[in-house]
């Protein structure tokens, strides 16, 4: 019996647009992210969502690709996989979320979709003021929270967008890095869905949430603090939220 589409498998689904590909040999699928700031993500979250509903794998470190996630080469489950729009071989330029996803009712397999690709591939941080008529406080301290989805398939931005439309959720999309640029460092031309006013973002985490704990400890900063202070790892996050770490002692 076919397996039907259900919440944990849309939210893979979403990691997997984020930041996952299928060899074109069709031997192998993964979903990666940074070896520090993900590790949760993969060990609590994805990998076991991944083993009850496909099969039982174990996240790990590629050292080769400096990444850590999860990888499966069982090629019944990778065939699975493509049924349920795990778009295999090469996807940057054309990835977008499957139309089958854009035609159900449920809004949470929706919500699933689109968190998981924030979850896997999505940034929130915060900036201070530049300008010279601000206070002092917004002058020093990063308090103005930023949010942002890159992707060099417009069309998968453009689909997010009309989808967080639905859910009363502005955004808009911008080029980040046009082709050429900086030398011709970019093979491609970069986009990025924004999020940039306070409580278009608080909706963001209300109506469509994360999984991830780098993003979850990022947030819970800003929202306990009025600021979130820069280049901070999820570690010092944790020890800031449990009152052991002064976010001041970053400036």
């Amino acid at each position: 019996m076919k397996k039907k589409m259900n919440v944990e498998i849309a939210e893979i689904l979403g990691a997997f647009i984020g930041d996952g590909w299928i060899e074109s040999s069709l031997n192998s699928i993964y979903i990666t992210g940074d070896k520090i700031e993900d590790k949760d993500y993969y060990d609590n979250f994805l990998a076991p969502i991944f083993s009850k509903n496909f099969v039982d794998i174990k996240p790990k470190e590629y050292k080769y690709w400096k990444v850590y996630g999860i990888g499966c080469h069982r090629k019944n489950v990778i065939e699975q996989c493509i049924e349920f729009g795990f778009k295999p071989g090469a996807k940057a330029l054309t990835v977008e979320i499957p139309k089958e996803i854009l035609k159900v009712s449920n809004r949470n397999i929706i919500k699933a979709v689109i968190r998981g690709i924030f979850d896997a591939d999505g940034s929130f941080w915060c900036e201070k003021s530049r300008a010279k008529t601000s206070k002092k406080w917004k002058r020093t301290y990063h308090y103005h929270p930023e949010f942002q989805i890159g992707s060099c398939s417009k069309k998968l931005l453009e689909q997010i967008k009309e989808l967080l439309d639905k859910f009363g959720i502005e955004s808009k999309i911008s080029i980040r890095a046009k082709k050429g640029f900086k030398n011709n460092r970019n093979i491609n031309d970069h986009y990025g869905l924004r999020i940039r006013k306070q409580e278009q973002i608080n909706k963001w985490f209300k109506i469509i949430g994360s999984n991830n704990p780098r993003h979850q400890t990022r947030y819970t900063v800003w929202k306990n603090y009025g600021f979130l202070p820069p280049r901070t790892n999820i570690n010092q996050r944790k020890d800031i939220l449990a009152s052991k770490l002064d976010p001041k002692s970053f400036y």
